[in-house]
């Protein structure tokens, strides 16, 4: 099947309202644009846990602490998550981070974490 055959079967059945699943034929393009907007969602959830984590040691009492350690840990299932979504459609967590850190990723959040440049990695599977 040609390109551009495939370009109008892949329109027919998003217009249908159909899912998209990962290992589906898509344009690169819209790949591409889909891993980014996934990995954009992905370092906003690491970068969500970064504040939290830092006052974990300064709670009050241990019950505060139980309350900021499952809000950190629920963030970096979220990342975890979308992350390995991401590697479904063809690029693993290391790279991902390794653009994050670079600047290739196109996104706010670079500036946002900067200042814990080095600090962030990509969660692995063993939360």
């Amino acid at each position: 099947m040609n390109e551009e055959k495939l370009l109008q079967s892949f329109q027919t059945y998003v217009d249908a309202e159909n899912k998209i699943e990962a290992k589906d034929w898509m344009p690169e393009g819209y790949r591409k644009t889909l891993i980014r907007q996934i990995a954009q969602h992905a370092h906003s959830e690491v970068v969500g846990m970064l504040p939290e984590g830092n006052w974990i040691s300064r709670a009050p009492s241990l019950r505060r602490k139980m309350i900021l350690i499952s809000k950190v840990q629920d963030e970096a299932g979220h990342g975890l998550y979308l992350y390995s979504a991401c590697e479904t459609l063809g690029v693993d967590r290391d790279t991902l981070i390794q653009e994050l850190h670079s600047g290739n990723q196109n996104t706010l959040l670079y500036l946002i974490i900067r200042p814990y440049h080095g600090q962030i990695s990509a969660p692995s599977d063993g939360l």
